[in-house]
């Protein structure tokens, strides 16, 4: 578990998270810190459980941080997936 892998792969959630932020920024809508809060929970998460299962140990830092970036996003959308499928009409954790 290094340091360094952890904090390349948060990084890359991050990455993600702005990316997301400045879109939505550019269509006018307000900030939101619940939206990234979720994000950047998720890319912490993401981060702790790679270096957990060893699979940080194998990548350099800026695959790591693509990484990151591409869990982070794919969690979102399949919490965001399971949500609607459940039928929620509570926006109030996943939007």
């Amino acid at each position: 578990m290094n340091f360094m892998n952890i904090l390349a792969i948060f990084i890359g959630g991050i990455c993600y998270a702005s990316a997301g932020f400045l879109k939505n920024y550019a269509r006018g809508e307000r900030f939101n810190s619940s939206k990234i809060s979720k994000t950047l929970l998720i890319a912490g998460i993401m981060a702790v459980i790679n270096s957990f299962l060893g699979l940080d140990d194998y990548r350099g830092l800026e695959d790591l941080a693509v990484a990151g970036a591409g869990q982070t996003m794919l969690i979102e959308y399949l919490l965001k997936t399971i949500h609607g499928l459940l039928g929620s009409r509570s926006q109030r954790w996943l939007s």
